[in-house]
């Protein structure tokens, strides 16, 4: 969908997990390092000045297929003409065309054939490929991508954008499920008496968070009936589902407010709306009920997973039946990317919203409120013509 210059912009300020600004962040590590004298250890987060000018975004796509819901997510690097107006717009590429490496090189000036140019050109190539690993650029998402990776000491923390108290805050919780299960997954696997099960959980805890490699628990892993080559991903994905059900709770005051909004026509609609042509009205109206039921949909697939998840988890610690957690972590990639696609597409429309709010109240004009509807769609992945095909 092609998006005018304000459309553009709120796209790109409205949502830290749908977006990286690498430029206005190496912008930060500059004036910081200036202001205390001294040089970031770290620098910018690529070598190349071009990538360091560049907006990450991720787009995740809603596919179905033989009317099952699926998810496909890819990353787009934007590169915005005029670096001191980002909004004037730019070319941008994204990971999976076929051509990225030769269209980043045209843009970049990468030469691979320049032996100086080497150790640069696979750094950067490290930290591309470890943005399009995620599906989305949550701050804690990152931070623990870039830990599983082992490049987390390459990286200034002013790209995780996260503190260490909000770090904790998150990481707490999700490691006390972990602990729960090692301790339990222990005792019923290995029949390991409790004092026994103490001296062995904090290695196994450390070792599926970090999410790296099975070393001293093939044990653990092969009672779990998870494949070894896909453990460590597993892992990481068990880890994000733990985080995602964190974040779905911290955003249900907001998320109601949301379905509040588009719910009542008072709001939902633009203030002007009998000014307007009746075909632009009915347009407006289409597309205000495909986004209700793209909203609904994302809605109840989150709480289905989340769910599953947790009457799977509660099978295993309160009663020792594995079976349903065992199934439920066999998919644990696929549940982590459809929770990423609807928790990002929600938290994105919520922060829309309340940018809206901040900007003149609930209730705008109808210029105003094409704008909205149309960032709205884009988060969704609703297309115009659908809403036209509805009215046709």
């Amino acid at each position: 969908m092609a998006m005018d210059r304000q459309t553009l912009a709120r796209t790109l300020d409205a949502g830290r997990a749908s977006t990286l600004n690498c430029f206005v962040t190496t912008a930060d590590i500059a004036a910081m390092s200036a202001e205390v004298h001294d040089d970031d250890k770290f620098g910018a987060l690529f070598r190349n000045k071009y990538l360091n000018n560049c907006i990450v975004l991720k787009i995740i796509a809603l596919v179905r297929q033989n009317r099952q819901r699926a998810y496909t997510t890819d990353t787009l690097f934007y590169f915005p003409f005029n670096a001191k107006n980002i909004y004037e717009g730019g070319d941008s590429v994204l990971f999976s065309d076929p051509k990225r490496d030769a269209m980043l090189s045209q843009k970049c000036g990468f030469d691979p054939d320049d032996p100086a140019q080497r150790d640069d050109i696979e750094h950067d190539k490290k930290m591309l490929e470890m943005l399009a690993e995620i599906p989305t650029l949550d701050p804690f998402l990152l931070r623990e991508k870039a830990t599983q990776l082992d490049i987390e000491g390459e990286i200034s923390p002013a790209y995780f954008n996260l503190t260490h108290e909000e770090w904790s805050t998150f990481q707490a919780p999700i490691r006390e499920k972990i602990d729960a299960l090692v301790r339990k997954a222990l005792g019923v696997t290995h029949g390991l008496e409790t004092l026994d099960i103490a001296d062995h959980v904090s290695n196994f805890l450390d070792k599926i968070w970090e999410a790296r490699n099975i070393e001293n628990i093939e044990a653990f892993v092969d009672s779990m009936d998870i494949p070894r080559d896909q453990a460590p991903e597993l892992f990481f994905a068990w880890k994000a589902i733990c985080y995602y059900q964190a974040q779905s709770r911290a955003l249900e005051p907001s998320l109601k407010k949301l379905f509040q909004w588009i719910g009542n026509n008072r709001t939902a609609l633009p203030v002007d709306l009998t000014t307007l042509r009746e075909e632009l009205r009915d347009q407006i109206e289409a597309e205000i009920t495909l986004l209700k039921q793209r909203m609904r949909e994302y809605y109840r697939e989150t709480m289905s997973i989340l769910e599953v998840y947790e009457d799977s988890y509660k099978q295993f610690i309160e009663h020792g039946n594995p079976q349903p957690f065992k199934r439920f972590l066999g998919d644990a990639q696929e549940q982590y990317l459809a929770l990423a696609a609807c928790l990002s597409a929600n938290a994105h429309a919520v922060n829309l919203l309340e940018d809206q709010w901040r900007r003149g109240g609930p209730q705008v004009y109808a210029v105003q409120h094409r704008e909205l509807l149309d960032c709205l769609l884009a988060i969704y992945g609703i297309d115009r013509a659908d809403a036209l095909a509805a009215i046709a």
